[in-house]
């Protein structure tokens, strides 16, 4: 689901919430992948070679590249939440992440750090403040 669609159905602050507690499972897949690869690498016997060191190595192989798609997905989640994070506060009245989504759209020609992060980071938001009513665009 795209963040704009998330944002409006949950509210920031559990979306928020939600994406990091996404991208640190990420990392911790991530960590865990390098720790069963450092592990079967060190019991791989390639003298011997036959059915359990060719298994190891494939295993190591599919955790190499698990580990790989978990580091991407930390890094893309994470940016996407520091990128809607750093404009949550009203402008206004400085109040966190307590505001209402007026209108969302996608760029037509979105910066570098969005097509970076994403393609769906060219997404933005249209939101006013729950408590003074202030009225800005998020990420900026």
């Amino acid at each position: 689901m795209d963040p704009t669609a998330s944002i409006r159905k949950l509210g920031f602050r559990r979306w928020y919430e939600r994406q990091l507690i996404d991208c640190h499972a990420a990392l911790v897949t991530c960590f865990l992948c390098g720790l069963t690869i450092a592990v079967l690498l060190e019991q791989v016997n390639l003298v011997d070679f036959g059915w359990r060191p060719l298994m190891m190595l494939m295993i190591v192989l599919a955790a190499g590249l698990l580990g790989w798609y978990a580091f991407r997905r930390y890094i893309t989640v994470l940016q996407r939440a520091e990128r809607y994070g750093e404009r949550s506060n009203c402008p206004g009245c400085k109040e966190y992440g307590r505001f209402v989504v007026e209108a969302t759209g996608m760029d037509q020609y979105p910066d570098a750090a969005a097509r970076a992060v994403a393609p769906l980071e060219s997404a933005w938001l249209r939101v006013r403040c729950k408590k003074c009513e202030t009225v800005w665009r998020m990420p900026d």
